[in-house]
């Protein structure tokens, strides 16, 4: 590794960076990583400061403390929930999110979210991204989940929203008390088969259609699911959603294109179908279950999303 500070990697040495680690990343064996994080970090002589949060609603509370205190370099240690958690604390401190600097170093059970930005493999390649201080002006999405007319909550997305199957995977697994790549499969094949089409209204772009839809993915990033492709057309700094639906289908259909959702070639199927908007309402009379990032969004009838264009400076590989 070149530890040289050159005039592109400068801005990485002159600031403090506050580094968030998740100890249950890779299901509960993350400790042990990270002493060889430590001394690569340390080797670069990088000025930063290490907390450790093992529970999602203390590092919210710490990171929107620390952007409070006017802190703006954050490195996160963990996979694409601790990478939700991060964003919305970030947005939920008030501060000009377009000012935070976030690099991540994946160490999850689900590190989808890199995949788009071309992260390598090994978690500790990834500091070879950190030192060349690549960062890209990423849009960030925002989900109102609305009852009676009111937003009863919001959230903030950095990859991929889910809606009808993707979601009700999410809330199955929520509730398994070990979270790894197993479960979310085994649950993913329950789901499948017990899951049915819903009669849905999207509204997008002055544009309304109502259809029994099966499942919806609304992508910032190509890649949820642990490497599926459901929205290849993606692109984090275009200020557009690209949004999957898929009406219908057998689960039988399903099984045999499987390859389709990790080949990004899921539009040769009649059931699935595509758009581009900033904005979209989702809604029905019926709840509709909805997840960002693996994480179970509140139930209600009535979602909507936008996206916030350049929202904050994220590390990329490409």
């Amino acid at each position: 590794m070149n530890l040289n500070v050159t005039k592109e990697n400068i801005f990485i040495f002159t600031h403090t960076w506050q580094i968030i680690a998740n100890p249950t990343a890779m299901s509960n064996t993350g400790y042990k990583y990270w002493n060889r994080i430590a001394n690569q970090l340390n080797k670069l002589q990088l000025d930063y400061r290490f907390f450790i949060s093992d529970d999602k609603d203390t590092s919210h509370v710490l990171i929107k403390e620390l952007c409070q205190e006017g802190h703006k370099h954050f490195i996160v240690i963990g996979g694409d929930g601790t990478i939700n958690n991060v964003i919305n604390a970030i947005f939920a401190s008030g501060v000009d999110t377009q000012d935070i600097y976030l690099g991540v170093l994946p160490l999850g059970t689900g590190n989808d979210w890199s995949h788009t930005h071309n992260y390598p493999h090994s978690y500790m390649d990834t500091i070879n991204i950190f030192l060349r201080g690549q960062f890209v002006r990423h849009d960030i999405g925002q989900i109102d989940c609305i009852a009676d007319n009111k937003s009863i909550a919001t959230r903030y997305f950095i990859n991929i929203a889910g809606f009808g199957f993707d979601a009700n995977v999410i809330h199955h697994t929520a509730r398994s008390k070990k979270h790894s790549s197993h479960v979310y499969i085994t649950n993913l094949l329950k789901v499948l088969f017990s899951h049915k089409a819903q009669k849905i209204t999207i509204k997008a772009d002055n544009v309304s259609t109502e259809k029994n839809i099966f499942s919806i993915a609304v992508g910032i990033c190509q890649y949820n699911g642990n490497g599926m492709q459901q929205v290849p057309m993606a692109d984090p700094t275009d200020g557009l959603f690209n949004t999957m639906l898929v009406n219908k289908i057998s689960p039988w259909k399903i099984i045999r294109n499987i390859n389709r959702l990790y080949n990004g070639s899921l539009s040769h199927l009649n059931e699935v179908s595509y758009l581009t908007s900033p904005d979209l309402h989702i809604f029905a009379d019926t709840p509709i279950l909805g997840e960002t990032e693996g994480e179970p969004l509140p139930v209600t009838n009535h979602y909507h999303i936008q996206t916030l264009p350049h929202a904050i400076n994220m590390l990329t590989g490409l």
